[in-house]
């Protein structure tokens, strides 16, 4: 059973300092030897507030240890779990704290999520990240209308100036796309700052701890896999250089930024080095040569009242250019716009015709392998239920009633939403398949003594150690209701 100050610690990624600078309540011995051993490391800074009504008038407290955190647990409830290089007081006096913006971040260590309403299922949001293959939520707070949900780093983003904050879009770029993948399931509030101020944990809020903390890289390669996926139906057509009339090239905020002289550096997400990021993704994705791109933004950035320093111009637009990037995203053109521009004019996507969609399946000969696993899918629905969750067969006799080629169908079953169990070896062995999220279904209607996490543990292989804070449950309800809250 971990403590809430455990968890703090796993959020805030071990980046706080242990004692309080003054007035520990910890025996000299002991600071002096932690003194030492931290001489060399610089930790971080988390600002916290005693309420709602406080934090929306600014006012709160800079803290820098897990002694003052542990201390104050019982009289917070609001705190940035991502940790900031210093922090300190537009007013000390009323408390109004300054610091906790993007651009002072020392390092990201959970990305968080806001759910406004309890009439949710929570047990879906597991399912969805089983069946996306993606890690899944390590820490769940209840608060007064709803829910929050976090994924905890195992290594953090670390935010480096002189890398132009890089690790921070990609650190947005993951919690956008992990935000689109499960809103699905769940109603996830899009405008929430993933690196803002979310609830604090404590006992009487915490309805569910995972330690077993997902790491960086893997987050990163769903997120690539992801937006591979989101991709897959398009593919842009060339258009020889030249751009058409739905190019980016050609639209209006396209245009509004370009004539703006004043866009300038300050604003993450809006300076101008975002701004000529931004417009050279436009040429890229429009298939404007390099060169006449060059032409036209050299001229863009020399017009400007505070022009980038040409070493920055030019690295930009070469990333720009460089294949890694499929395009302009809106929330950074929005961004650019309500900054800037001073026109009545908003990003429109490109018509048809810049892009070509796949044909339907039944005008092509071969499938997708995600149209097997739909097939297999709902033919496994169509045989099992939430009191017969398996149904016997084999792959062979399942391949062939599907008109699906065998090796086709064993690579469709391999997605993770399919559980199956084989039982004996050889010509004597009998296969048994299932549909996960059937499986919970069904656990959570037989209401076993065991709590559901205990059997989702075992029905879906995997070995994540749960923590049940909240007591207030009786045992029969937290058989019940580990992580999943009956709203009806």
């Amino acid at each position: 059973m971990k403590n809430t100050i455990e968890i703090i610690k796993a959020l805030t990624g071990y980046d706080l300092y242990k004692y309080k600078r003054r007035n520990s309540s910890a025996s000299l011995r002991d600071v002096v030897a932690y003194d030492k051993e931290m001489k060399n490391q610089k930790t971080g800074t988390v600002f916290v507030s005693k309420s709602k009504g406080d934090l929306s008038q600014g006012k709160g407290f800079v803290v820098t240890s897990y002694e003052t955190l542990n201390d104050n647990i019982d009289q917070l409830t609001h705190w940035t779990p991502n940790t900031f290089l210093g922090g300190t007081y537009y007013d000390f006096s009323n408390r109004i704290i300054k610091g906790h913006t993007k651009n002072n971040l020392k390092q990201i260590n959970t990305l968080g999520y806001d759910i406004d309403t309890k009439q949710v299922d929570l047990y879906g949001l597991f399912l969805k990240c089983d069946e996306l293959g993606m890690p899944r939520p390590n820490l769940i707070l209840e608060t007064p209308k709803g829910y929050q949900v976090f994924f905890v780093l195992d290594t953090p983003f670390y935010i480096h100036k002189n890398y132009d904050f890089k690790a921070i879009r990609i650190a947005e770029r993951i919690h956008s796309n992990i935000l689109h993948a499960v809103e699905q399931v769940v109603p996830v509030d899009v405008n929430c700052n993933p690196f803002g101020f979310f609830r604090i944990p404590r006992t009487d809020n915490v309805i569910y701890f995972n330690d077993d903390f997902s790491s960086t890289e893997s987050f990163i390669n769903w997120s690539i896999d992801y937006e591979k996926t989101k991709r897959k139906s398009a593919f842009n057509v060339v258009y020889g250089g030249k751009a058409s009339l739905d190019a980016y090239t050609s639209s209006d905020w396209y245009k509004s930024l370009l004539h703006n002289k004043n866009i300038d550096r300050g604003h993450y997400a809006s300076s101008r080095n975002n701004a000529l990021f931004t417009l050279a993704l436009a040429n890229y994705s429009d298939e404007i040569p390099f060169n006449d791109a060059y032409d036209v933004l050299d001229q863009w950035n020399s017009a400007l009242n505070n022009p980038l320093p040409i070493n920055q111009f030019n690295r930009t637009l070469d990333s720009a250019y460089s294949g890694r990037y499929q395009g302009v995203k809106r929330e950074y053109v929005d961004a650019l716009l309500e900054t800037w521009s001073t026109k009545d004019v908003s990003f429109k996507p490109k018509q048809s015709g810049w892009y070509k969609f796949a044909k339907p399946r039944k005008d092509r000969i071969r499938s997708h392998n995600h149209e097997w696993v739909q097939d297999v899918k709902d033919y496994i629905k169509s045989k099992t239920s939430e009191l017969k969750p398996y149904f016997e067969s084999s792959y062979r006799s399942i391949a062939e009633e599907l008109n699906i080629p065998l090796s086709s169908f064993k690579k469709a079953i391999k997605s993770k939403i399919f559980k199956i169990k084989t039982v004996g070896r050889g010509r004597a062995a009998r296969s048994f398949f299932a549909i996960k999220s059937t499986i919970i279904s069904h656990a959570i209607k037989s209401k076993k003594q065991n709590s559901t996490n205990e059997q989702l543990n075992i029905m879906l292989s995997s070995s994540p150690k749960h923590v049940r804070i909240n007591q207030k449950f009786t045992p029969k309800e937290i058989s019940t209701h580990a992580f999943y809250h009956d709203t009806s």
